[in-house]
Formats: structure tokens, C-alpha cells, sequence
């Protein structure tokens, strides 16, 4: 764990919640293509190429899933705009295509709207692909969660801290990972410049928090978090406006940290009050003689 001063590491110590990232940070970061579906009335493999082309331009996690999850037989070139909260944007053949959230999307079916909320139920992230601003398919991923999750958010309850997941996923899939890892609080399809106001709020509500995230949307909240802690294989971004870095993205060392963090400051109040009685001691004795 790099602390970046010895105050960060007391303040981790007196903590009142700690607020989580998802992707990444409680869960593996490395999704997984688990269902899709377009329209009869699409050519799905015309779809998959286009996806592919637009997803080439990414770098968040679930643009690896989807390049792993498809294969496109016609290699496209797309200029690709990146839409910070709401996806990838790209035109092709006089046709505006778009793949983000899917509460971004306004023109729904009914059968796609249904098929989110069924995928979405069972932990999945879903995608919505569009074509001029009409939903024409969907992709659903899985993220698993990281294998010292469950034993980091048990630790923090334990100690009655209050523990929350901020997500941009929707609520469905936010609660079944919070309902999986005991998590206490999720807030669910979040803009990324809604996290800082959200850190904001718990500060008012809690006290002392704690933030970790790993991407550049997280930025903001690392900030203005009373401790922000950065997965060491997340964003440079995330690692550089950071308190502390979890050098391996292992959570069992948030645990240790805090564990150190709580000893170190019994030490400086142990050396404080010890300090104290000495003087007190010594102008005792000399007001005696």
C-alpha cells in the first residue's frame, strides 16, 4: 500500500464509511460476454462488425469483453466519439450507431426493455446498441466479483462502518453484486460527475469517507473523498489524485491498511496522553521542591 503522508493513513483510521467502485475495483474488472441479442429485423452480423469497429476505440473493461465476446467477419473503419456516461457514437453507410447504458436510451421496445431487466436481475451488465437513437440490440456481460471482496465488506461491517456501491449499472444489477457481497447501500445508474456530490452527501450524513475506484470517472470522487484510494492497476488518473494505491488491486490490503491505520493512531494517543502525565508529573514535582 504507497500512502502519500502519514495524515492519510490516521485518517483512514477514523473512517465512517467507505464507498465502492464496482468495475474493478469490487469486482475482477475483466467481464465477460454472457448473452446478446438483435432484432429479426437486423442483419446481426452487420451489427457485430459495427460493434466491433466502435468498440475498437474503447478502453473501458467491457469494450475487451465485447472485442473477446464477437468476431467480425468485415473489418470496419469508424470514427468512434466517446460520450463520457453514455457510450460510444459512431456513423457508418449516412447511419448514426451508439452503444451505451440503458438508461440513455429513450426509444425502447418493450421485448428489449424486458430482456434488461431479466439479464440485468441475474448480475449482468447490459449494453444497448442502437441505430439513429433506435434500440435494435442488446449485450449483456458479468463481471465477477474479486475474490476479497466479500471478506473486505464483512470487515468494514464488523467494525460498523457503512459501507456503499456507486455504480453506473443499473439498479438491478447494483443490487444483485451489493446482495452477493452484503454490501449495506447501492446508487445505481450514476453519472460520472454525480460521484463527487454523492461523497459529498455522505460526508454530511456519515462523517469521515472513504473512497476506492480505479477508472478516470472516479476521479473527482477520489478527490473529494477524506480518503481516496486507488486500485494500483486502475487509470494513472486514479492513481496520481489519489491518497493511497493498492499497489496489486488486492482489497485484503485496504484491510491491513486500516488495521494499521487504527494501531498507529492508539500509538500517537497512547504517546500523546503518556507525554501529558510526564509533564504533569514534572510540574508537580518541581511546584514541591
Amino acid at each position: 500500500v504507497l500512502s502519500k503522508g502519514s495524515a492519510y493513513l490516521s485518517q483512514l483510521g477514523n473512517i465512517d464509511a467507505i464507498a465502492f467502485d464496482q468495475t474493478g475495483t469490487l469486482t475482477r474488472g475483466k467481464p465477460q460476454v454472457t448473452h446478446s441479442y438483435f432484432g429479426d429485423s437486423v442483419d446481426e452480423q452487420k451489427m457485430i462488425d459495427i460493434v466491433v469497429a466502435l468498440e475498437k476505440e474503447a478502453n473501458h473493461p467491457l469494450a475487451n469483453a465485447i472485442l473477446e465476446g464477437f468476431e467480425s467477419k468485415e473489418v470496419l473503419s469508424i470514427e468512434v466519439t466517446n460520450q463520457i456516461g453514455k457510450g460510444l457514437m459512431g456513423n457508418y453507410n449516412g447511419r448514426e450507431y451508439r452503444i451505451g447504458k440503458p438508461t440513455s436510451f429513450k426509444n425502447v421496445s418493450t421485448m428489449f426493455a424486458q430482456l434488461n431487466e431479466e439479464w440485468a436481475a441475474e448480475g449482468n451488465t447490459v449494453v444497448y446498441v442502437a441505430e439513429d437513437e433506435e434500440v435494435v440490440g442488446l449485450i449483456g456481460l458479468m463481471d465477477i466479483p474479486n475474490t476479497a471482496a466479500k471478506s473486505t465488506i464483512e470487515y468494514f461491517k464488523r467494525l460498523g462502518i457503512h459501507t456503499t456501491l456507486i455504480t453506473g449499472d443499473s439498479e438491478m444489477t447494483g443490487k444483485a453484486v451489493a446482495k452477493e457481497l452484503g454490501i449495506d447501500e447501492v446508487i445505481a445508474d450514476v453519472m460520472p460527475e454525480d460521484k463527487s456530490n454523492i461523497i459529498e452527501h455522505q460526508q454530511e450524513k456519515y462523517g469521515v469517507v472513504a473512497m476506492v475506484g480505479d477508472g478516470v470517472n472516479d476521479a473527482p470522487a477520489l478527490v473529494k473523498a477524506d480518503v481516496g484510494i486507488a486500485m494500483g492497476q486502475g487509470t494513472d488518473v486514479a492513481v496520481e489524485v489519489s491518497d493511497l494505491a493498492l499497489m496489486q488491486n488486492d482489497l485484503t490490503k485496504l484491510v491491513n491498511a486500516h488495521k494499521h491505520a487504527v494501531k498507529m493512531n492508539k500509538i500517537i494517543l497512547q504517546n500523546i496522553l503518556f507525554s501529558m502525565w510526564v509533564v504533569l508529573f514534572l510540574v508537580t514535582v518541581s511546584l514541591l521542591g
